[in-house]
């Protein structure tokens, strides 16, 4: 794909016709640039519309369908454990630790897509799709009747953060963009396309339109990491701020299923300086969750 947005403003990009996983991608091409005393700058993205063996959060599998969705990595720069002693280049973390990338991602993410269905709805003089994160890494779509129900909708992003040895990070994104709704791959999933966002009349990205289509949104996408990322360094605040806006977990009572197959019912209440939900139980007290699932309760 020529993708000559997003390669006029990102440092290098890298597309595959086919990789078993972005990520895994990305931090072999680091890893070796590394070794070749060149390293890959901040900013860097390999990309392709056809993962075939991708990993998701909890070890579950992450594919894309060819021509139809996108798995992104993006390499960031200056965060993490030795941060401090000036490892990569690009912002320094500050006071947000790496537990934030996710929803930095998620924050980028929203931001590209949520005008599309604004752009929807205006159209056919009707309310706009909210969309949203659920806690701790997806991206969902509603209505309002998904809203009033307490439902988080379908799932349009899944985000996956890796630490790299050197301090750097790698945010990986498996976006569908236009997977019809007869081929979703749950009741749960949905695209783009599927959910009624303005998508230009694209059906592929084999297609002139699809081509352009995923070109925009990964422009958008890359274009706000890079924005939150400087963002964090200097204002941490906002993107706490930010974070919880777009959580559709906030505020909501939760089921979590932790490690172990302990399971926890309570009202989900802020993030926790390190990014962990923190929930109310309704005996007392509270619970800071930093792995397991969230299933919401009406």
């Amino acid at each position: 794909m020529e993708l000559s947005r997003t390669r006029a403003q990102q440092p290098r990009v890298e597309w595959r016709d086919a990789s078993p996983s972005t990520n895994a991608e990305l931090r072999e091409l680091a890893a070796e640039a590394d070794r070749a005393g060149s390293p890959l700058p901040h900013g860097t993205v390999l990309l392709t519309d056809n993962q075939t063996a991708g990993r998701g959060r909890l070890t579950r599998g992450w594919a894309t369908p060819p021509g139809q969705a996108l798995a992104v990595s993006v390499l960031v720069r200056g965060y993490g454990r030795d941060a401090a002693n000036g490892a990569g280049t690009g912002p320094e973390w500050g006071e947000l630790g790496p537990g934030w990338l996710p929803f930095i991602a998620g924050s980028a993410v929203n931001a590209a897509f949520q005008p599309l269905f604004s752009a929807a709805a205006a159209r056919d003089e009707a309310e706009p799709m909210r969309v949203g994160m659920k806690w701790p890494n997806d991206i969902h779509v509603r209505d309002e009747e998904d809203a009033v129900a307490g439902r988080t909708g379908k799932k349009l992003c899944g985000i996956l953060c890796e630490l790299l040895p050197d301090g750097s990070a790698i945010i990986g994104m498996g976006m569908n963009l236009l997977i019809p709704e007869w081929e979703l791959p749950t009741d749960r999933a949905t695209s783009l396309l599927a959910a009624g966002a303005d998508v230009g009349g694209a059906e592929s990205f084999g297609d002139p339109l699809g081509a352009e289509l995923a070109d925009r949104v990964v422009t958008a996408v890359t274009a706000e990491i890079s924005r939150l990322t400087e963002l964090a360094a200097r204002e941490p605040e906002a993107i706490r701020i930010r974070a919880a806006r777009h959580s559709l977990t906030l505020g909501t009572e939760v089921r979590v299923h932790l490690p172990g197959d302990e399971i926890v019912d309570g009202r989900a209440r802020k993030l926790a300086d390190d990014g962990a939900l923190v929930v109310d139980l309704p005996t007392g007290g509270t619970l800071s969750v930093n792995a397991g699932d969230v299933q919401h309760l009406r």
